[in-house]
């Protein structure tokens, strides 16, 4: 059911939306070097400024697994990296928005 109060749209279920992409990455990574996987095929509607987040899945935030960070943002995709003391394949959550224009 959707409901629409003063302009403030309230969703009850799953969000889809053309410019909203999601998911998880598992990255084996290099110890003590930073190292990444693309993440593609994504196709985000609009025109305006992609904003492309990330974090670990992970319950040594800080001890073992120094970072993650994502680079060349796309509409199409981007890269994830993660920056992890050991070799140990970790999650890695992101999502990437369009802003409207």
């Amino acid at each position: 059911m959707v409901e629409v109060r003063n302009h403030d749209l309230r969703i009850s279920g799953r969000l889809k939306a053309g410019n909203i992409a999601q998911g998880t990455e598992t990255i084996t990574p290099v110890a003590n070097t930073p190292t990444s996987v693309t993440i593609s095929g994504l196709d985000l509607q609009g025109t305006g400024t992609i904003t492309g987040l990330c974090t670990p899945v992970t319950s040594v935030p800080g001890t073992t697994v120094l970072e993650t960070a994502v680079s060349s943002v796309s509409s199409s995709g981007m890269d994830l990296y993660i920056y992890r003391t050991n070799t140990t394949a970790t999650k890695v959550g992101w999502f990437m928005i369009r802003q409207r224009t």
